[in-house]
């Protein structure tokens, strides 16, 4: 329902930001810090803020004004809601098969972390030739899958979970190894034979589940673990009161729900 024109030459890397067509503050935030002209300007990066379909027309004129005013606005044509970001994380996929060809990674995150933009541009336009294991897993340029692993995880039966699962959806007591949502990095051969599987497969509601766990189970690729390139609140606290320097600490990405605030003062920091 908006569209985005291909990616360029130059681009590197997507970020593609899922986010709620209401969280119009969270994509400020966003374009005043790390996903910002000041941070990707003349960079190898480009960023994507995905959004579904709204049935209110107030909404869906504010939305089409922030496309008219920023251009990084990309909505599909299902109705948004927490079940159906299967189909946003799918619209992610495709996207960046068809219109990002010539990008190394497309990294997918959520609308309420940090990304350390800083790490991706200095890997992608000037990979260090120092003993840094986060460039090292960014410069794997086939088969990437580099995600906060979640292992052996017990699937939800219970009736007051927001995640049940019948065992009509999933037969299994546990899923197989996936990625939570918030981040997620793909090499573009990764992005195109889990686009290609979830063609031949039938709906299922948790994308990261789905996704990163099940297609990627049956295409056979291993998930890399980006837990060690977290940063979670008590090492967050640390940073910011200034008791470890940011020089100390190679982090990629914050856990998920950082408020505007807290966005505001890791950009500065960093």
């Amino acid at each position: 329902m908006i569209e985005q024109p291909p990616c360029e030459l130059e681009t590197k890397g997507l970020i593609f930001i899922h986010s709620a067509p209401t969280n119009f503050e969270k994509r400020a935030v966003i374009r005043e810090t790390w996903g910002g002209v000041d941070a990707i300007d003349h960079s190898p990066l480009r960023v994507i803020f995905a959004v579904g379909k709204v049935e209110n027309d107030m909404v869906q004129g504010s939305l089409e004004k922030e496309q008219t005013l920023f251009g990084d606005m990309l909505q599909g044509n299902f109705v948004d809601g927490y079940f159906n970001v299967t189909y946003k994380h799918v619209m992610g996929l495709k996207w960046f098969h068809t219109h990002c060809q010539g990008a190394k990674l497309l990294i997918k995150v959520d609308d309420d972390i940090f990304l350390n933009t800083g790490e991706l541009i200095e890997n992608l336009v000037e990979p260090t030739t120092k003993n840094r294991t986060l460039d090292a897993f960014l410069q794997q340029r086939e088969s990437l899958l580099f995600c906060s692993l979640k292992p052996h995880d017990p699937v939800a039966r219970s009736y007051r979970s927001k995640w049940r699962v019948t065992y009509e959806e999933f037969p299994k007591k546990y899923y197989p190894n996936f990625c939570p949502g918030f981040t997620i990095v793909y090499s573009p051969d990764t992005v195109k034979r889990l686009y290609e599987e979830v063609q031949k497969s039938p709906y299922f509601r948790l994308d990261d589940v789905y996704i990163t766990g099940i297609m990627s189970s049956r295409t056979n690729i291993t998930i890399t673990d980006l837990s060690p390139f977290v940063i979670y609140p008590s090492q967050m606290n640390a940073l910011l009161e200034g008791v470890v320097p940011v020089s100390d600490m190679q982090f990629l990405v914050s856990h998920h729900n950082i408020n505007p605030a807290l966005m505001r003062s890791l950009w500065a920091l960093v």
